[in-house]
């Protein structure tokens, strides 16, 4: 009896007296840390293609970069996760950030091509355990009523980076060459991880670090708990994981065939297809933020099904809306949508899940978008000889089709459960 009074009252005091302040101080700091790794990985994407070809590589380099980059996410998520259920976010959030650091200044002084793909793949390995991680922390601080906000803030954050970047990069490039943005992107990094180190708690019960210590002392028995609560996960967010696989695949999917389309059918312009990319970009970091909070008032699965419609919005315009202005318009519902998704997905996720493995499952969740966004270009590429650019946005609008009556089927029972679920 004494132990559970403990128990109870490690899990609440913290909630109803630390929480309030510190987490929001320290959510803010995990905010600004995602911005800043996010701008380092902007900031050298414009570099890479002039340092390839400095050393006579070419695109096939490059793709091979990308896909060992991928594949460390890929690969890696679901671990890093699942040991930040083990010994904690923070060590695992200064472990990302430092293998960003250390990554990026070997990548500033390497010239040999075997070594660029295998560091894009540690990199990949080493990063791939933040993003779960933020996630976690967000189910671990806040009420479930305040998870969307946070996600959406941390959304805003990813994307904001992600669009300062490249010019940051490109700046620093013809100002002072190929090292000064790898060392700079490190240099953000550092700032991070010196703010991590230094202002971000731990937000992982003592007592479930304490339990997860005592159950690895137990190999055998441990090893098979942990195989079946992975396969528990896995079969708990089949559904959901069907949602995120096919939201991350659409887009990488028909990217290739979007500067194409627009310039040899549309007749556009390169620059007037930047704007477009650009706005889709400042919708994704702007209505995040804006409409986060929404996860909190209205029915999440509605949310989602009407996010899956809007963000379809930019294929459609491929399709059908080929007047300059309409484009523009449906980039902006693309990234509208996507905001209503991402934040009450993520709730969804982080209401079925409890201190002791939320930081798998969302490793387990960033293992399939990392598929996804792998092998959509890969698709592409295998298929891109047989079929045009319009059978191919027409595949993604049926991808979002077959995503939208999966979320209409799987959400009613996601529904019902969550409000359980997050008290465990």
């Amino acid at each position: 009896m004494n132990e559970t009074c403990e128990h109870i009252a490690e899990q609440t005091i913290p909630q109803e007296d630390t929480r309030p302040k510190r987490m929001t101080s320290a959510l803010i700091l995990l905010s600004f840390c995602v911005a800043f790794l996010m701008t380092g990985f902007g900031i050298i994407v414009p570099v890479y293609p002039q340092r390839l070809q400095a050393l006579g590589l070419g695109a096939e380099t490059l793709a091979l970069m990308e896909a060992g980059f991928g594949l460390g996410m890929f690969l890696f998520s679901t671990p890093m996760g699942t040991l930040a259920d083990r010994i904690g976010r923070r060590p695992i959030v200064l472990l990302s950030l430092s293998g960003f650091i250390v990554t990026n200044i070997a990548l500033a002084f390497v010239n040999v091509p075997a070594l660029f793909i295998l560091i894009r793949f540690v990199e990949g390995a080493l990063v791939a355990g933040l993003f779960p991680v933020a996630s976690a922390i967000v189910g671990d601080s806040v009420t479930p009523e305040q998870q969307g906000r946070w996600l959406g803030i941390l959304t805003t954050a990813q994307a904001a980076g992600t669009a300062l970047g490249p010019g940051v990069g490109g700046l620093l490039y013809q100002a002072w060459g190929f090292s000064v943005p790898f060392l700079f992107s490190a240099g953000l990094a550092l700032v991070a991880s010196l703010l991590a180190l230094f202002m971000l708690p731990e937000t992982l019960p003592a007592h479930v670090r304490e339990k997860a210590r005592l159950r690895k002392t137990e190999k055998q028995s441990g090893a098979k708990s942990a195989r079946g609560d992975m396969l528990g996960l896995i079969w708990l967010f089949a559904g959901l994981f069907v949602i995120d696989f096919g939201m991350a695949f659409t887009y990488p999917f028909a990217l290739p065939q979007y500067p194409f389309f627009f310039e040899q059918t549309l007749h556009y312009t390169a620059a007037e297809y930047g704007a477009i990319i650009s706005v889709f970009g400042l919708a994704m970091g702007f209505f995040p933020m804006l409409l986060g909070g929404l996860s909190a008032r209205l029915p999440r699965k509605l949310l989602i099904i009407v996010g899956i419609v809007l963000s379809a919005a930019m294929n459609v315009g491929m399709l059908f809306l080929h007047q300059y202005p309409l484009l523009i318009a449906s980039a902006v519902l693309t990234g509208a949508g996507v905001a209503l998704i991402m934040p009450a997905l993520g709730t969804v996720y982080l209401s079925e899940t409890n201190d002791e493995n939320r930081s798998q499952a969302m490793g387990l969740r960033g293992s399939v978008i990392s598929l996804a966004i792998l092998i959509a270009p890969l698709s592409q590429a295998a298929v891109a000889h047989w079929i045009t650019p319009q059978i191919t946005f027409a595949i993604s609008l049926a991808i979002a089709l077959v995503v939208t009556v999966t979320a209409c089927f799987v959400l009613k029972n996601q529904k019902a459960s969550a409000p359980q679920a997050s008290q465990v």
